[in-house]
């Protein structure tokens, strides 16, 4: 089945906003980490704990790390390794 949704910079801190979920956005090389407390075509405002609130240019955004499983996704289940193969009894 085939997904529609493009997955861009924007849809992601949208989607951390609806979600309150933190993110860290990479600006000029520098991580800023907080939650999301507005974002549109133009800005994003970042809640930061330690710095009260950052205002940025949505392309100066050059990445973001979300805190969260990936949409529409299950997890990959841990892989276990398989037993080693019987060698044949000698009789």
């Amino acid at each position: 089945m085939l997904d529609s949704t493009i997955y861009t910079i924007g849809t992601a801190l949208n989607r951390a906003r609806d979600n309150d979920v933190a993110v860290q956005v990479l600006v000029e090389g520098q991580w800023l980490t907080g939650r999301i407390a507005a974002v549109d075509g133009h800005g994003v405002v970042l809640h930061c704990d330690d710095l009260g609130h950052a205002v940025l240019r949505m392309e100066r955004v050059s990445a973001v790390r979300i805190a969260s499983e990936l949409p529409g996704r299950t997890p990959i289940p841990t892989a276990h390794a398989m037993p080693a193969p019987r060698q044949p009894s000698k009789v």
